[in-house]
């Protein structure tokens, strides 16, 4: 795994076997409000691009993934939701931090932040910025003409 591409296949190949997710996303996150109004399954998890920077042995990226759930209208089920999507995401990094897929590894400890209402409509989950190290190529590796 060296782009990209790699890191948002392995999410979306965890998610798709995920017990509880219900649907994937990655687009940035300002598309995020968008991609959410498609469609009322949930949970959904969203990846949204940060940063990438570049190393002599590996590259990095910095992403942000996303997962919500639908509150009640009387909010009865909140924590729930909070606890669910915070779950997924500990899932996630756990996949990433101790899976058998050594292309990838995940650098320092991430934070889970708590996200309220952030799409307008019922939905509340949680979020959390992932740094994640892959291996970089050479310049033999570079397609050319």
């Amino acid at each position: 795994m060296r782009s990209y591409i790699g890191v948002l296949n392995k999410i979306e190949s965890f998610c798709n076997n995920h017990a509880m997710v219900k649907r994937f996303g990655a687009d940035f996150v300002e598309q995020m409000g968008n991609i959410a109004s498609q469609s009322t399954e949930y949970p959904f998890v969203f990846v949204a691009p940060v940063s990438k920077s570049l190393g002599e042995n590996a590259h990095q990226f910095t992403i942000d993934i996303y997962c919500w759930d639908l509150i009640q209208e009387d909010r009865a089920n909140i924590n729930t939701c909070l606890s669910d999507t915070d779950l997924i995401l500990t899932d996630i990094w756990t996949d990433f931090a101790y899976g058998d897929d050594y292309t990838v590894n995940v650098i320092g400890q991430p934070f889970i932040s708590p996200l309220n209402n952030g799409l307008l409509d019922y939905t509340v989950g949680n979020v959390m910025r992932l740094n994640v190290e892959v291996d970089t190529y050479c310049a033999s590796d570079i397609p050319t003409l």
